[in-house]
């Protein structure tokens, strides 16, 4: 992480649950919360939303890697986690509530990361169309390890050329998509299909 407060969060333990409770608690800055995994008794937290906003690393966001510092009434622990769920408002882009996994920072767990491609791909550049397949990849890794995105380069994509998936790698990373899935090819441009339509047509009417 680029700064040492991402990922850093307090949260105290609750006793109350329930729409009433969680409407309280969102009227007053602060959001319901619960934590579970590694066979731990379930917790129901409250954090603060603008702590959780600014402990949200900026790049990795939802894929924060979180160190928690739990307050309740037999003392204070700290739990490893990832978000494993959460709703929202999406009209006022508001968190509404947040599910935590705790996890082993030395184990890898499963996520999501989001596909950027970058580069003209040669066929482009010869008047082709490039077609892009995957928005976000499915991928196994250690929760610190997490990439914030995985980067395609297309320049080498000739007209006509397929990418795959299995064609792709990303260091401490495991990418769990099919390895056949296409990630990204270069349609030929128009012209050539036109050109190479003609001479079928002609040899067609001839018959």
């Amino acid at each position: 992480m680029t700064d040492s407060t991402f990922g850093k969060l307090n949260a105290q333990v609750r006793k109350g649950s329930g729409k009433g409770v969680s409407r309280k608690l969102r009227a007053d800055g602060k959001l319901p919360a619960v934590m579970y995994g590694k066979g731990k008794d379930n917790l129901l937290l409250t954090v603060d939303a603008r702590d959780l906003r600014h402990a949200l690393d900026p790049e990795r966001k939802l894929n924060t890697f979180f160190s928690v510092t739990v307050q309740g009434e037999q003392g204070e622990s700290v739990e490893q986690c990832v978000i494993a769920d959460y709703h929202a408002d999406p009209i006022r882009d508001q968190f509404l509530h947040i599910d935590f996994l705790r996890v082993d920072p030395e184990s890898e767990i499963v996520t999501r990361i989001p596909v950027e491609y970058i580069g003209r791909a040669v066929g482009v550049a010869l008047g082709g169309k490039l077609r892009t397949h995957q928005r976000t990849v499915r991928i196994a890794v250690k929760p610190g390890d997490i990439p914030v995105k995985l980067t395609i380069d297309v320049t080498p994509l000739e007209s006509g050329q397929i990418m795959r998936m299995h064609e792709l790698s990303i260091p401490k990373v495991r990418l769990l998509e099919n390895p056949n899935v296409v990630v990204a090819h270069v349609e030929p441009p128009r012209v050539a299909k036109v050109a190479a339509e003609e001479p079928k047509k002609a040899a067609g009417k001839k018959k």
